[in-house]
């Protein structure tokens, strides 16, 4: 049905309404008035008089007219808003006066209006509220506002009252101003409306029985009450209007856009009310023809029905073309005419005739993406095709029609991608309070677009229908292949990748007789797929809507599915190095399409050894990138058999993702049950990477003999096969075990040898990496030119082969050597940046560890309160990965900040629990600053001799982590002591060689020597 018949009787011409020539006789013959006095003269009541006998009376006269006329829009807007109004004054308190006062005077001067309305619908002829439209709307819109001050003033939410208290003034402000405009209504509706309802309740007497009773169509829909979002196209489409040339706009857009809104919008602009001397509107649900087309416009122009039959086409045209006068027609979907092929040559045979009169304006709306009659000179520039509302706009639509807005409702105004229709569907719904927006959210997740309707069954009131509508035009039943592309186009949350020579890539692997670039030209072309650009890659997209209609109900062909499947295992195996900067540009932007893709490829019972090998690459490439589900590489060996040799390689990287994403009991599990099956089959080579991935957990764990005895086993076993690679990665872990231990020189070897190796073997990565931990090494040795030099270095080839992981640890671990040389402002930039990348790449390690950094930095600048809230913000994050020694570090600087208050007992527990920590990590360096900082509370709390056994505790520990800076600092202290007892300092010399430091500079050192930065 379309919208003209569902809206009989809503008509109303704007100033002269356009007449046929003069040669014809009127459009509507002007009955004769009958004599005598008039038929609503007894009964009308003036608009000032109160007739609100009773609440009771008055609710019956406003739902028996919504109800009578609930064919007219305007008309049920005012009986809608009218019984919410009714609502609101039986709640209202007593002290609420002057929202009484409002919602008496709006009831007073609405009952006389609708007594006369509802007279005209009950006589046997309702054209005379066509003379009304204009007052009907523009008293709607009147209530409307009153409505939304009378909810401001009575809502009970803690923020509205709050709002209520600090704008009261302006609130009243408001409602006077309301008060003023009903008055204002009063006295024009009486003077000028009400003399019409007695003018047409007298003419109506005059109709015989046999006379011709016609319906008409309206000339102008209700104005749209709200629009967000548009004000970019509206401004451009007026801007065409106003101009000299005649406006030929065409509107363009995927089904429930809100073309229509924004072609009524116009329509009612007060500079298009002012330019043109009439508007009209025609509805093109149902009209599939030409012929059909010229029937719908002589409705609207109201053209006797008995000189259509012969000369219609002429008769239309010749309406329009008369000197001095201008007007304008908005043809609503038009592709439903259009899309016809039969037709189509016709209809834009049409277009052109009207496009041909000068002084005639032509706007249409059209699904799609297509302009009918390219050739007829539509304005230029053209008017883009519309897209899914911004954000904001969205949330302003469901606000306006719900009176709601919480996360739940943002949640799914994202889901729907935006789109107007869906957004106003899902307010209304919100609205009728049959439903919350938690609870929408979560039926959503089931229904997905079967959930969105408001209980209609046409295209505007069920999203389904919309989107069937676009599936089963003429147009995409020209092209069968379009809609079994779009099932396959739906299997991609991230949409297809339009870079050259994807589409023909792609077509490599379909059947012959599929010509995908035809069937995507079609789905363009109907705006079921879009093509987004404002992206590094180009993308074939569907509207989240289209998407999960198409995912429910269109089944993909198993060839089609294949296809899809074999394209992304290409395109893996073109990029399974992700060293090479150029597989860069194509991998990252598809692994959550390949994650969809090969997910429903193991579904539907897929078992073939190339999709597991590309599942493993799919899951380096997460282990790379930091983040990512473990559902592929599950799902491929779940596919899987015992003796299938790809089965230990599943089991190892799902260790290393389970690691990157710090499930550390599942890595440990995985870890073992790939070095069982590597050992069943023999394969040295892979229990050797297993060996080393276990020896990294352990010192996650600080679990330093097991980590070493892995370690030692796998660079045995590298070195038997000759893998250069593996033995330059067994190496770097040993020296990071070995300055774990103080073992400065051994770690020194180990990253050197490391170095060198990866140089041989070329590997870019695996240099950046070791040139990090080199860093590190020479920050420990106090060697700081060259540690900074080298850092730099490690993330100049970290941006090289963009890993945002290495980059991080880098950032951090420089940030360490700014702190070291007080330079506490880069410090802080570099913290900074390792937080953010850290944060990009999911790892919760890193991100811990820059939130311990940051806390010791606030602690040099002397931010304590600042300094605590990091510092217990980075023990949280620890305790979530069960990380020890990030909690040793943790307690350990909490210790130190609880002593700078003097809070006594907080710092010695925090110290206590610091040393059982580093103990059980075997960090000596740790346990080391642990005994220096208990040294130091024992001091200021005059325990001489417990501090002395603590500081001493602290020198030997720090000689043995070869940490001179340490050592000196640990001497300095023994000396402060022995000043404070009167004792000498020579006393201590035996304790090491050479003066002491300038105190500021080696307290500073100290304090960062070994605070956590190797990574």
């Amino acid at each position: 049905m379309s919208r003209s018949t569902r809206n009989p009787g809503n008509g109303c011409r704007h100033r002269d309404s356009v007449p046929p020539p003069s040669k014809n006789p009127p459009p509507v013959p002007p009955p004769k008035a009958v004599a005598g006095p008039s038929r609503l003269a007894p009964s009308r009541p003036a608009l000032g008089t109160t007739v609100l006998a009773t609440s009771t009376t008055f609710l019956a006269i406003v739902r028996e007219v919504g109800e009578m006329l609930c064919d007219i829009p305007y008309v049920k807007a005012i009986s809608g808003v009218l019984l919410r109004i009714i609502k609101i004054k039986e709640e209202l308190t007593d002290t609420s006066l002057r929202c009484r006062e409002l919602i008496d005077k709006a009831l007073r001067r609405s009952e006389a209006i609708l007594c006369g309305v509802k007279q005209i619908a009950q006589s046997p002829r309702r054209e005379g509220l066509r003379e009304l439209e204009d007052d009907l709307i523009a008293y709607g819109s009147l209530l409307d506002a009153v409505y939304a001050a009378l909810i401001q003033c009575t809502s009970k939410k803690l923020s509205d009252r709050v709002d209520r208290f600090l704008n009261r003034n302006q609130l009243l402000d408001d409602i006077l101003r309301l008060e003023r405009l009903l008055d204002d209504f009063r006295v024009n509706f009486s003077d000028k409306t009400l003399v019409r309802m007695e003018i047409h309740m007298n003419t109506l007497l005059s109709w015989g029985p046999g006379r011709e009773r016609g319906i008409y169509r309206p000339i102008l829909p209700p104005k749209p009450s709200v629009m967000y979002g548009r004000e970019r196209e509206q401004k451009a489409i007026l801007a065409t209007l106003m101009g000299s040339a005649p406006a030929r706009i065409a509107i363009l857009g995927a089904g429930g856009i809100g073309k229509t809104t924004l072609a009524v919008s116009v329509l009612y602009d007060e500079e298009v009310i002012s330019r043109y001397d009439a508007r009209y509107f025609v509805a093109c649900d149902g009209v599939t023809s030409a012929e059909l087309l010229l029937t719908e416009l002589a409705n609207v122009l109201r053209l006797p029905r008995n000189q259509l039959d012969e000369n219609m086409h002429d008769l239309v045209l010749s309406s329009f073309r008369r000197d001095n006068y201008t007007g304008i027609i908005c043809f609503d979907n038009l592709e439903t005419a259009w899309d016809n092929p039969e037709g189509r040559r016709a209809v834009e045979d049409l277009l052109a005739e009207f496009m041909a009169i000068p002084n005639l304006a032509l706007l249409v709306t059209m699904r799609g993406t297509q302009r009918p009659a390219p050739s007829a000179g539509w304005s230029i520039p053209f008017l883009q095709p519309l897209h899914s509302l911004h954000f904001p706009d969205a949330v302003n639509v469901f606000r306006y029609i719900s009176g709601q807005m919480d996360e739940f409702a943002e949640q799914m105004i994202k889901e729907v991608d935006c789109i107007p229709l869906a957004v106003t569907l899902l307010g209304h719904m919100v609205q009728e309070e049959n439903e919350t927006t938690a609870s929408l959210a979560k039926r959503w997740s089931k229904e997905r677009t079967a959930l969105i309707e408001n209980g209609g069954d046409d295209r505007l009131s069920k999203l389904d229908k919309s989107i069937q509508c676009s599936l089963t035009s003429p147009r995409m039943k020209q092209d069968p292949a379009a809609t079994n592309i779009l099932a396959l186009l739906s299997l991609l949350p991230d949409g297809f990748p339009n870079r050259p020579g994807m589409l023909d890539r792609l077509q490599g692997f379909l059947p012959p007789a599929v010509n995908i670039q035809k069937a995507v030209s079609t789905l363009r072309r109907v705006a079921l797929v879009h093509c987004e650009t404002l992206v590094d890659t180009p993308r074939l997209r569907l509207l989240s809507p289209v998407r999960h209609f198409s995912k429910a109900n269109i089944p993909i062909l198993p060839e089609h599915g294949t296809a899809l499947v074999d394209l992304y295992i290409q395109i893996l195996e073109d990029g399974k190095d992700y060293s090479d900067p150029h597989s860069h540009t194509f991998i990252p932007p598809e692994l959550l399409n390949m994650r969809a893709v090969f997910a429903e490829a193991y579904m539907s019972g897929d078992r073939r050894v190339e999709l597991v090998k590309a599942s493993i690459t799919y899951t380096e490439w997460l282990v790379f990138m930091g983040s990512g589900s473990e559902e592929i590489i599950q799902l491929a060996i779940q596919s899987m058999q015992e003796s299938d040799a790809l089965l230990p390689a599943c089991f190892y990287w799902l260790g290393r993702l389970c690691m990157r994403r710090n499930d550390v009991e599942d890595a440990h599990r995985a870890f073992l049950r790939a070095v069982k099956l590597h050992v069943q089959a023999n394969d040295t080579s892979g229990e050797a990477y297993d060996l080393y991935e276990l020896g990294s957990l352990y010192i996650w764990w600080g679990k330093l003999e097991d980590a070493e005895q892995s370690f030692k086993r796998a660079l045995e076993l590298h070195k038997a096969e000759g893998d250069f690679l593996g033995e330059a990665y067994d190496l770097l872990d040993l020296g990071k075990l070995f300055m774990r231990r103080g073992q400065l020189a051994q770690a020194e070897k180990c990253t050197s040898d490391a170095l060198d190796l990866l140089k041989e073997v070329h590997n870019v990565l695996g240099e950046a990496h070791a040139m990090r931990r080199l860093g590190g090494v020479y920050l420990r040795q106090d060697r700081l030119a060259e540690a900074e030099e080298t850092l730099w270095g490690a993330v100049k080839l970290h941006r090289q082969t963009r890993s945002v992981l290495g980059e991080a640890h880098d950032m951090r671990r420089l940030g360490g050597l700014y702190m070291w040389r007080h330079q506490l402002d880069e410090a802080e930039l570099c913290f900074t940046k390792a937080a953010e990348l850290h944060r990009q790449s999911h790892d919760l390690l890193g991100e811990a560890n820059d939130t311990l950094n940051m806390g010791e930095l606030y602690m040099e600048r002397g931010q304590l309160s600042d300094a605590e809230s990091s510092l217990n913000d980075a023990l949280r994050l620890h305790l979530q990965i069960q990380n020890v020694l990030g909690r040793a570090n943790d307690m350990q600087n909490l210790g130190e900040l609880y002593k700078r208050r003097n809070q006594v007992a907080e710092a010695q527990v925090s110290l206590a629990e610091a040393v059982e920590l580093h103990q059980q990590s075997g960090d000596v360096l740790g346990l080391a600053k642990d005994m220096q900082k208990i040294g130091e509370l024992c001091v200021q709390t005059g325990d001489f001799d417990e501090a002395e056994k603590a500081l001493r505790s602290a020198v030997k520990l720090h000689r043995q982590a070869c940490n001179q800076v340490g050592a000196a600092y640990g001497l300095q202290s023994l000396a402060k002591l022995s000043r404070l007892r009167g004792q000498a300092w020579m006393d201590f010399r035996g304790h090491g060689d050479g003066a002491p430091y300038v105190e500021t500079r080696l307290e500073l050192r100290w304090r960062v020597e070994g605070s956590g930065y190797s990574v």
